[in-house]
C-alpha cells in the first residue's frame, strides 16, 4: 500500500501532519546498522521519502563568529526546503532534486536582513543569498554524490560521508556530512575556503522500520565549520564562521513557523503557489 498524504498537495495548503501506518498490519523490518544498506534506507526514510511525494524542512539556526572560542552570535538563519527522490537502480541508490530557500535576520527585531553592518569591520556590506533554485544529488551505499563546485585557479576536493546510524530503543539516528576544501592553485587566485557541515537525522525505529511508512517523521540537528564568506569583507582576519540548528520534517509550507512561511510567500511567491512546478524547474 502506497502511504499518500498532504505532501502531495499543491503550496500552502498542505499542512497536515505526517501519519504513523498502523503497527499492527504492517510488516517491520530488523533494522542492522551495520548494514550500508539499512544505512542508506534509514537515511532516505528520515532525510527524504522512499516515494515520490514532496518532503519539506524547516529549520532554525544561529549564524556565529568565532574566535579562541568565544562565540558572537551575528544573525539568525531561517531555511525552508522542499525535495523530491527516484530510484536510481535495484541496490536502493536514489537522486534527490532540492530547494533550499535562506533568510537571515535580525537577532533582536527579526527583520529580513538585506545588508549587514560587520561589527568587526565596521563595513555594510550586501548579503550574498544563493538563489533559490533545484539541485539534484544522487545517493547509494557509498553515501551522497552531487555534482563538484567549481572555481577557476582552484582545487576543489569534496566528500559527503553518510553514516553511521545508531539505535537505541526506538530511536534511530543517521549522520550525513558534506566537507569540502577549496585550495587554492596560486596565492593570487585567492583564500582557502573550507566548508564542514554536520547533519544528524532522527527518528523512530517503529516507523523506519514499518514497510508501510514510506516517509518517516524527523527531525535535524546541524553544525557547521567553514571560512568567512568574501561578501562578509572579513580579509584575512582569524577566526571560524560558525552556526547551530534544528529542523523537522513537515507537511507543506502552512506547517512551517509562522516567520518562515511568510518569508516564503513573500520572498518566493512561485515556489509557495506550486512547489512541484519549482523542483521541475
Amino acid at each position: 500500500m502506497k502511504r499518500r498524504t498532504a505532501l502531495g498537495l499543491i503550496g500552502g495548503a498542505a499542512a497536515a501532519p505526517l501519519v504513523r501506518a498502523p503497527l499492527a498490519q504492517a510488516e517491520m523490518l530488523s533494522l542492522d546498522t551495520s548494514n550500508p544498506a539499512h544505512t542508506l534506507m534509514i537515511t532516505r526514510k528520515l532525510a527524504h521519502t522512499m516515494d515520490d511525494d514532496i518532503v519539506f524542512w524547516w529549520a532554525q539556526l544561529t549564524r556565529m563568529f568565532m574566535l579562541d572560542k568565544i562565540a558572537t552570535p551575528l544573525w539568525n538563519v531561517h531555511v525552508g526546503a522542499l525535495l523530491n527522490t527516484r530510484d536510481i537502480d535495484e541496490h536502493g541508490s536514489y537522486e534527490t532534486t532540492a530547494i533550499s530557500m535562506v533568510f537571515y535576520t535580525d537577532l533582536e527585531t527579526g527583520e529580513y536582513l538585506r545588508t549587514f553592518d560587520n561589527p568587526f569591520t565596521g563595513q555594510t556590506v550586501d548579503i550574498n543569498y544563493f538563489p533559490a533554485r533545484p539541485s539534484k544529488r544522487v545517493t547509494s551505499i557509498m553515501g551522497p554524490k552531487s555534482e563538484p563546485p567549481t572555481r577557476p585557479g582552484y582545487e576543489i576536493i569534496s566528500s559527503h560521508p553518510m553514516g553511521p546510524a545508531w539505535v537505541e530503543g526506538d530511536d534511530v539516528w543517521v549522520r550525513v556530512d558534506d566537507i569540502t576544501r577549496m585550495e587554492p592553485e596560486t596565492p593570487e587566485a585567492g583564500p582557502v575556503f573550507r566548508v564542514n557541515d554536520w547533519s544528524t537525522y532522527h527518528g523512530a525505529v517503529s516507523d523506519v522500520a514499518n514497510t508501510e511508512i514510506r516517509n518517516a517523521p524527523a527531525t535535524w540537528h546541524f553544525n557547521d565549520v567553514l571560512s568567512f564568506p568574501p561578501w562578509l569583507g572579513m580579509g584575512d582576519r582569524p577566526g571560524d564562521f560558525v552556526s547551530r540548528g534544528f529542523g523537522r520534517k513537515v507537511s507543506g509550507f502552512r506547517a512551517m513557523p509562522d516567520r518562515l512561511n511568510d518569508l516564503i510567500k513573500e520572498r518566493h511567491p512561485d515556489i509557495y503557489k506550486d512547489p512541484a512546478a519549482a523542483l521541475r524547474g
